[in-house]
């Protein structure tokens, strides 16, 4: 009995092998023979690659793991050995490194450190006796982690067994006796040492054993193989002057970067099937997953073409074990709102009464309530459902509601993070969430992808309850971090083997013989791959345990590369020339320039270039993309032409042909052709002054209905809006409070003491009142903040009251409202028979001694843009009409027109503002220049011009109007559309109206 290598190259392997088979048999067709291959796949292709050869009977093929597990597997279960899981691991090294971390004793709580022993524990086991010791003896670092992976071990041996163990068990049957088959072929090992060598060693003291290993030619790959033959206790002889030798048809072709390199390889794929290669016999491999496998998923999806193998979408993201993942860790930093409807939007949830939630609408409550963070959601959902109900907005307070009620019922569903439970508890706890938040529907039309998932999730589960035989009970977060590590040996592939194109790493494709082999991603860098770097020991340390070192990977990659490139009719080498991730350039692989020297290659210099100039595009997208691009060559009329049956590419056309020009057109504001109602109801002094500051963003907020999304973020401290709020609600109670008598109205030395006290009061029940409801930030900026808010409020107060005083003013009418029912209504004439209805809310309204009435707006931000307003420019160039709106509401609330009584309106401004008032009083010259201004303001409205009017463009720390720089990357192109466009002399004509708005025409 012995064991013979025998090397063969891998286009001779399944000659090779056929060969091997046909002695072990000697002469008998039907003797059994086992042919032991490194990998299933490989053994798929290689019962079909003999049976195509001529055919074979009687051949069993087995992996080396489905082996011991033949031979060993009763008698460790029969011992009451389970097989050992990686949570378990997981849990094992931790008690570890609890009891005696060693030198590890500094990061024994981090979760790589523990997930690095693991891993290295693996390969040890495998490694064998001889390993761990070998690595005991290398190094101190050495000498640690065999430490920690000898002590996991012993725990785990009584009740646990590993591939380790399972082939160790081997091992010992076979030595003791036990004969698993008469004749065996080992086909393409791989060239490990320790327990898989070990394995095959003791069947070839047993029976006469074959073993077939991969030869290359190249020197430094082959010594490996070598190495391997002698710890199988036989020789292997070098082919002398043997040097791999590729395809005729063999091309190189360099693209622009990842994306492209794929996009090329899927029109290859097409090219191929068109000439008759079924698509069976192609393959398209890359040498690392990122970023390939999930372009090649992507590309071949749009394209239509059939595939099979590992996708580059990951089990951990498919439906139900992505959500069981987020959910277990969906309120780790607290139940943050960005984080709950990044949930929400990612799958199809149910709320409590079984129904679909509705997460639009929800998102939109959770925004205008200013949710942000755990402590928001209850206290503001509710005062944003009382406001809205408030205001008839009978549908935004029930969506409020609901919100709060399903943030409520998982909150109970989710518990405390430190709230431990067992094993069990958890996996029926996750059960029942898949059923009850997902629900049966679901969960019934997955397709197969997702439902190999769902099936591997719910295994995983039924694992993790034996768990508390040996474990105590964990936290959510652990249970997460355990049900996370089952998922690392997920079983990825798709489809079948030979149904459609076979895709894959390099390293798990070997072995396939294929008519077309497409290599992605030959460049330095990708193709050998960089070394990996172990945290715990070095590369010496694992050479001397037997270890994969970097070499090995290296070698191993080149292997699988050189087997792919030799064994393929045809041979198609992808290099990228740059990454478009990283912004950095690729030099091609040493490995072209090594093994393909003569093989010139073909550059692509860009993806139009590549799409004009290929034969038959890959995909119905690329087919319309190309027709377009042929017909743009010829001119535009062409272009057109070919565009005849493809009305959105038309209308593309004429919207970038309208962009440049010098003209308004449909595409940039020119709605004058559409009859719109622009004034149907009543309208804020906020909504008309929009449009002379930029049409469009009025065309966008109040005709489209599009609002710049609110992001109401975790603050500090107190925002500015907020920091107004409590003002103006103090001031709000406290004027309501002195109309009403309980506090004394301004004397000629202004306010009382009496009243001082009072604003104190309320000022303190207001602050508290916002602080209980989340609204003031941080707990301790806000005690910074709040004597802030204090002082600027008193010090207005105190100059308010001296105003007051020498005016002999008294308190009339705190928010007045107006213009909606149940309210009065305002409407101010424009001079030509016209009225314009209008609502909104004065802050106050004083009577003086003398009968007037004056307006103040309170104003808690900078003065700056209403310093120039005064009975002159009552509107400023036309951008403000606050102060004539509210000064008609006053008048209109005691019955009187505007002209009948005196009145004065007036911003008064707080801290930012240095507490000035900036107003004026109204007459009749006033009112006729405030009639033409808003006459000229709704006529503008209504020409039905809403250009972009964009300032130049400039540094700032803030996007001034989310409408013209919606992704906030500044308003370059904007700026030059305006441009070319504002000398249009319908624009002139609005906009620069008998040069009253010289400013609004400079923009």
């Amino acid at each position: 009995m012995s064991v013979r290598c025998t090397p063969v190259f891998a286009p001779d392997a399944i000659e090779a092998l056929a060969a091997a088979v046909r002695a072990a048999k000697q002469g008998n067709p039907l003797a059994p023979v086992t042919v032991i291959v490194p990998t299933n796949a490989v053994g798929v292709t290689a019962r079909r690659r003999l049976g195509a050869d001529g055919g074979v009977a009687a051949i069993e093929l087995v992996t080396p793991g489905r082996l011991a597990e033949r031979i060993a597997g009763a008698d460790l279960a029969a011992a009451g050995r389970r097989p050992v899981s990686t949570p378990l691991i997981d849990i094992t090294v931790r008690e570890v490194l609890r009891h005696a971390p060693g030198h590890y004793e500094s990061v024994a709580d981090h979760p790589s450190t523990v997930t690095s022993l693991r891993d290295l524990h693996r390969e040890l086991r495998l490694a064998g006796p001889l390993g761990a010791a070998a690595l005991r003896g290398a190094s101190a670092r050495g000498r640690e982690a065999a430490r920690v992976s000898s002590m996991v071990s012993e725990r785990l041996a009584p009740r646990w067994f590993d591939e380790a163990d399972l082939i160790a068990a081997a091992i010992e049957r076979i030595r003791a006796g036990e004969r698993p088959f008469e004749r065996a072929v080992v086909f393409l090992p791989r060239v490990d040492r320790g327990l898989p060598a070990d394995l095959l060693r003791a069947i070839g003291d047993v029976t006469d054993l074959q073993v077939l290993v991969e030869w290359t030619g190249i020197e430094s790959v082959d010594a490996e193989t070598v190495d391997f033959a002698t710890a199988l206790g036989a020789s292997v002889d070098p082919v002398a002057g043997a040097i791999p030798i590729v395809p005729a048809d063999t091309r190189v072709v360099s693209t622009t970067d990842a994306d492209e390199e794929v996009r090329h390889a899927v029109r290859q794929l097409v090219d191929a099937a068109r000439s008759g290669t079924p698509f069976a016999r192609m393959a398209l491999v890359w040498p690392t997953d990122r970023p390939y496998a999930r372009l090649v998923e992507h590309h071949l999806g749009v394209a239509g073409l059939p595939w099979n193998g590992r996708p580059g979408t990951l089990v951990t993201e498919r439906l139900v074990p992505r959500f069981l993942l987020d959910l277990l860790d969906l309120d780790r930093r607290g139940l943050r709102r960005s984080e709950l409807f990044d949930l929400l939007a990612d799958v199809p949830i149910n709320g409590p009464d079984g129904a679909r939630v509705s997460v639009a609408a929800w998102e939109r409550r959770a925004r205008a309530a200013g949710v942000s963070t755990d402590a928001h959601w209850s206290p503001r959902l509710a005062a944003h459902a009382a406001a809205m109900r408030a205001t008839e907005r009978e549908r935004h307070a029930d969506d409020a509601e609901a919100l709060s009620a399903f943030v409520d019922d998982l909150r109970r569903d989710l518990g405390p993070r430190s709230r431990t439970r067992t094993w069990s508890d958890w996996a029926e706890w996750c059960e029942r969430q898949v059923l009850y938040r997902l629900g049966r529907s679901v969960l019934d039309q997955l397709d197969e992808a997702e439902r190999l998932a769902s099936d591997h999730a719910n295994r995983v589960l039924d694992r993790l309850r034996y768990l508390d035989t040996v474990g105590k009970p964990v936290t959510r977060s652990e249970f997460r971090a355990a049900f996370a590590a089952e998922f690392e040996a997920a079983p990825g592939r798709l489809g079948r083997l030979g149904d459609g194109i076979t895709i894959g790493s390099l390293a798990g494709t070997v072995g396939l013989g294929a008519d077309l082999t497409i290599v992605l991603g030959a460049a330095d860098g990708l193709l050998p791959p960089p070394p990996p770097s172990d945290p715990l020991v070095s590369d010496a340390d694992r050479r001397a345990a037997g270890l994969g070192s970097a070499d090995a990977r290296a070698n191993r990659i080149h292997r699988s590369f050189l087997s792919h490139a030799t064994t393929s009719a045809t041979l198609v080498v992808h290099t990228p020339r740059g990454d478009l991730r990283a912004t950095t350039d690729r030099l091609p692989s040493r490995w072209i320039a090594e093994h393909l020297p003569s093989v010139s290659p073909h550059s692509v210099p860009s993806h139009h270039a590549g799409l004009v100039a290929c034969e038959f595009p890959g995909s119905a997208p690329e087919h319309r993309l190309r027709a377009r691009a042929v017909a743009a060559a010829s001119g535009v009329d062409a272009l057109v032409a070919g565009c005849a049956d493809d009305p959105a590419a038309i209308r593309g056309l004429r919207l970038r042909a309208s962009r440049r020009s010098d003209r308004v057109t449909e595409f940039d504001g020119d709605l004058s052709a559409v009859t719109i109602d622009h004034f149907p109801r009543p309208v804020s002094a906020s909504q008309i002054e929009l449009w002379p500051s930029c049409p469009h963003a009025y065309f966008m907020r109040y005709l489209l209905g599009v609002r710049p999304i609110d992001d109401p973020t975790d603050e500090l401290g107190l925002s500015p809006m907020e920091r107004g709020n409590v003002i103006h609600d103090t001031l709000d109670v406290f004027h309501r409070r002195v109309i009403a008598g309980d506090i004394p109205q301004p004397g000629p030395d202004g306010w009382s003491p009496e009243a001082t006290a009072a604003l104190e009061q309320i000022f303190t029940e207001t602050a508290d009142r916002f602080e209980q409801t989340g609204r003031t930030g941080r707990a301790a900026n806000w005690f910074l903040q709040r004597p802030s808010v204090r002082a600027e409020l008193f010090n207005w107060f105190v100059r308010d009251g001296r105003l007051a005083g020498s005016r002999g003013a008294r308190v009339v009418h705190s928010e007045l409202r107006f213009g909606r029912a149940p309210d009065v209504e305002v409407s101010l004439p424009l001079g030509d028979g016209r009225q314009l209805a209008v609502f909104g809310a004065a802050d106050r309204i004083d009577r003086t001694a003398t009968g007037e009435l004056v307006i103040v707006d309170h104003k808690t931000g900078k003065a700056d843009k209403f310093k120039k307003i005064d009975r002159t420019d009552p509107t400023e160039g036309r951008t403000k009409f606050q102060l004539p709106i509210y000064a008609a509401a006053a008048l209109a609330t005691i019955g009187e027109a505007p002209g009948s009584t005196p009145v004065r309106a007036e911003y008064g401004f707080f801290d930012r503002g240095n507490y000035e008032r900036y107003g004026y009083s109204f007459d009749d010259e006033v009112w006729n220049q405030v009639t033409d201004d808003l006459r000229w303001l709704v006529d503008g409205i209504g020409s039905g011009l809403f250009p972009a009017i964009t300032e130049p463009p400039k540094f700032t720390f803030y996007v001034d109007c989310h409408y013209c720089d919606p992704d906030g990357l500044g308003v370059d192109e904007r700026y030059a559309d305006w441009s070319r466009k504002q000398d249009d002399p319908r624009l002139v004509a609005v906009f620069a109206d008998d040069g009253a708005d010289e400013q609004g025409a400079e923009r």
